[in-house]
């Protein structure tokens, strides 16, 4: 009955790497003392069980699984609730927290029992999060922040104007050096950028030093910076002087401008 159950959940999820022992450790944690799990077995949702498990554990496969199946369906989820981009988006960041990180590295994914469709679950939490969220403080949409600055103001006012010339190119440069980072380290500037979550406490979500956290912060930085310059050389057209300059503004305002950025994708 357990090796079924095993072999249920890898056909669900044939790209998730989860080792036996770990995924019947999980299911053993999910059974009161007054229950047997072999009994219990056709009662849980061992396909979502499993899936949910992987992706606690921060297994890539799953990760990205969860993401596509459930995350990327906030907006469905809390619709009734406001449709406007950024409100999705704020929720999504939340959720993402909520569910992997907590508030002291004890994500709430890791409390999901089984007992009913994660599908279901993670709707109930994403509209609780959403509710949560209209509570705090007066919320208010940020419109003006989705319509994404790149740059702040330089004291260079020619500076300023070449990046206001090229912020649409500046933009989709950017977009696309973000989105050919590896998911950990889009995880990890979302975390400490847009969250701000402090090394120490992202690198216990890792299970590494606060200084290993900073070193892959710091790789993921310059990555982009390079996949950004690589952008503009195959779009602008400028002078080398004036490309330097801008690379200097860059690498000055990065936090900024990914910042921005993340904080309005899902």
């Amino acid at each position: 009955m357990l090796q079924h159950a095993l072999d249920e959940a890898r056909r669900a999820w044939p790209k998730v790497d989860l080792p036996d022992e770990e995924f019947v450790d999980h299911l053993a944690a999910r059974v009161r003392p007054d229950e047997d799990l072999v009994a219990l077995l056709p009662q849980l949702k061992i396909a979502d069980l499993y899936l949910a498990c992987a992706a606690e554990r921060r297994r890539p496969a799953a990760v990205t699984a969860f993401e596509e199946t459930f995350i990327r369906r906030v907006g469905q989820f809390v619709r009734g609730i406001d449709r406007e981009t950024c409100f999705v988006a704020d929720v999504t960041q939340a959720l993402r927290i909520k569910l992997f990180v907590g508030s002291h590295g004890d994500g709430k994914l890791s409390r999901y029992s089984g007992r009913g469709a994660l599908e279901s679950w993670v709707r109930a939490v994403a509209i609780r999060t959403a509710y949560d969220l209209r509570r705090t403080e007066e919320y208010k949409r940020r419109e003006e922040d989705c319509a994404l600055d790149m740059i702040a103001g330089s004291d260079d006012p020619e500076l300023d104007l070449l990046w206001q010339r090229y912020n649409d190119e500046f933009r989709a440069a950017l977009e696309d050096g973000l989105a050919g980072l590896p998911e950990r380290d889009r995880t990890l500037l979302r975390l400490y950028l847009v969250e701000q979550l402090p090394a120490m406490q992202i690198g216990k979500l890792y299970r590494v030093h606060e200084t290993t956290v900073l070193r892959w912060i710091a790789q993921a930085r310059e990555t982009v910076v390079q996949r950004v310059r690589a952008g503009l050389l195959r779009t602008l057209r400028l002078s080398s002087g004036e490309f330097d300059e801008l690379l200097a503004m860059l690498r000055s305002r990065l936090d900024v401008s990914v910042r921005r950025l993340l904080d309005t994708q899902p």
